[in-house]
């Protein structure tokens, strides 16, 4: 019986599933932490992150405990052990322990260029940290059996670089409202216009990336493990191709994660005042 409830993992559509869900659910916690945090107490950001540590320990223990072996199990846990290792940095991030040597609004009226030398001093440690980690991954994985860890990071790496970019050069749709506190000036970089020239270019390589995965799955047999690694990247890939797609297509994905985010103090307070008027109006008989 256990075997056949494994077993369901290794159908490329759970994989997809999982793939989507893992994804989701850890962007939505990495906001509610900091937008928790920007509720109670601003200042406790690097202690948060250092309490979370663990979160990067274990994704490197999984990481490394994976690459030797190309199973069912094996498969997961190097996508999985990757994820977390980028959670924590994405946190590091966010609560402003490793973004850059300056922390400071866009200055007006400069040239992109010097506009694009203020953004880098605002996240260049974060930048240089996450190559770094990379790097070291794929020195690590030269030889190694399971590579799905590795190809996973690369994905979220080239993504988030691309992103950025887009952000910096103008696309139609920018979402700053998940920023917290200590990131919150770098929406003063974002550019909301029309899109740029790098925008098609990011979107055909992501497309051709997401095209050689599909490729992989359906040029190897139905029944082998690595069917299931290439669905994970695969499924990933397409995330981050969707995620592009947001930024000009005038849908809000915030509400993927909205709903689960902790309520703001001004909300909690306009909610209280309408119940208190509509309370009034009851005792009024209007």
């Amino acid at each position: 019986m256990k075997l056949e409830i494994l077993s369901i993992f290794g159908i490329p559509w759970v994989a997809a599933c999982m793939a989507v869900f893992v994804w989701w659910f850890l962007t939505g916690l990495l906001l509610f932490i900091v937008k928790k945090i920007d509720q109670i107490n601003k200042s406790a950001h690097h202690r948060t992150l250092i309490i979370l540590t663990p979160v990067l320990l274990c994704g490197c223990f999984l990481y490394w405990h994976s690459m030797s072996s190309i199973t069912l199990a094996s498969v997961y846990i190097s996508f999985l052990g990757s994820l977390l290792i980028w959670a924590w940095f994405e946190l590091a991030f966010l609560t402003g322990f490793l973004t850059g040597p300056v922390k400071t609004n866009c200055p007006p009226n400069i040239s992109n260029g010097e506009r694009f030398f203020h953004a880098w001093r605002n996240m260049a440690y974060s930048e240089v940290g996450l190559l770094a980690v990379l790097l070291t991954l794929t020195l690590i994985s030269a030889n190694a059996e399971n590579r799905v860890g590795l190809w996973t990071f690369w994905i979220l790496f080239f993504a988030r670089i691309c992103a950025k970019l887009n952000l910096f050069l103008g696309v139609p749709n920018v979402n700053t409202e998940f920023l917290p506190s200590p990131v919150k000036h770098l929406a003063s970089y974002f550019k909301v216009g029309g899109t740029s020239w790098f925008f098609p270019i990011s979107i055909s390589i992501i497309s051709f990336t997401l095209f050689f995965w599909v490729d992989r799955i359906f040029s190897i047999q139905s029944d082998d493990i690595l069917v299931v690694g290439y669905t994970l990247l695969a499924s990933l890939t397409a995330l981050a191709l969707i995620e592009h797609w947001f930024m000009v297509v005038p849908i809000r994905d915030a509400e993927l994660w909205k709903w689960m985010l902790p309520t703001s103090v001004s909300k909690k307070e306009k909610l209280k005042k309408n119940k208190k008027q509509v309370s009034s109006e009851k005792i009024h008989g209007l």
